[in-house]
């Protein structure tokens, strides 16, 4: 996993940062974890919710965190103590971050290719970091509505975006939401990340040398 090219290791070296991750019931593990849920958790969870449905959940509240403990190398083998809060219907219809009373060690479904989909959500959270760090216009902030049944993933930055960024973003967001192969929607968006301007590829290179 360390070597896949967007991995992160999902935790910040800051130990005052809280940490989050995506939890699918189904599996009963957490795909995905990192520090910046407020600035890009609840567009993370709408676009991979055309994949699987996603509880987002605080896992430094847990009584048993401690740095590390968990992180994307390792995020499949951990589930949390009060699955009881989970409620399925909610899940679908708000952004509603859950606490996590207790870390518990799990047993990954072996007969799911969890590590195609660790990378995929990796990759989704890359593409969205740079849209907020490279394609925005300085304002502060993202606006995004609460309720993931009326966000509008593919406008989600659009107050803050520089204009000629407009259309490269949503049909970025609109790939991330519908794409399937990881290769052939990364490729699908280095070309529009080519075709855009002269100036993105070299902040796309630049975000990418720098990203970890």
């Amino acid at each position: 996993m360390q070597d896949f090219k967007y991995f992160t290791y999902g935790y910040s070296p800051d130990l005052r940062n809280s940490i989050y991750g995506l939890y699918q019931p189904v599996l009963n593990c957490f795909l995905i974890v990192f520090p910046d849920y407020d600035s890009v958790g609840p567009q993370l969870a709408t676009i991979l919710s055309s994949r699987y449905v996603l509880q987002p959940v605080q896992l430094d509240t847990a009584d048993n965190y401690i740095h590390n403990i968990i992180d994307n190398e390792i995020c499949e083998l951990w589930t949390i103590s009060n699955l009881d809060e989970i409620l399925p219907n909610e899940i679908m219809t708000s952004v509603n971050v859950l606490l996590a009373d207790q870390l518990i060690p799990t047993t990954p479904n072996r007969s799911i290719q969890i590590e195609k989909e660790k990378q995929w959500a990796q990759f989704c959270l890359f593409w969205l970091r740079f849209i907020r760090s490279e394609c925005q216009s300085g304002a502060t902030g993202l606006w995004i509505d609460n309720q993931i049944g009326n966000l509008d993933i593919f406008n989600v930055f659009e107050p803050v975006l520089f204009p000629n960024y407009r259309e490269f973003v949503t049909k970025t967001m609109s790939l991330l939401y519908l794409g399937q192969d990881l290769e052939k929607t990364e490729q699908a968006i280095f070309d529009l990340v080519n075709s855009t301007d002269d100036f993105l590829p070299y902040r796309f290179n630049k975000f990418l040398k720098d990203y970890k």
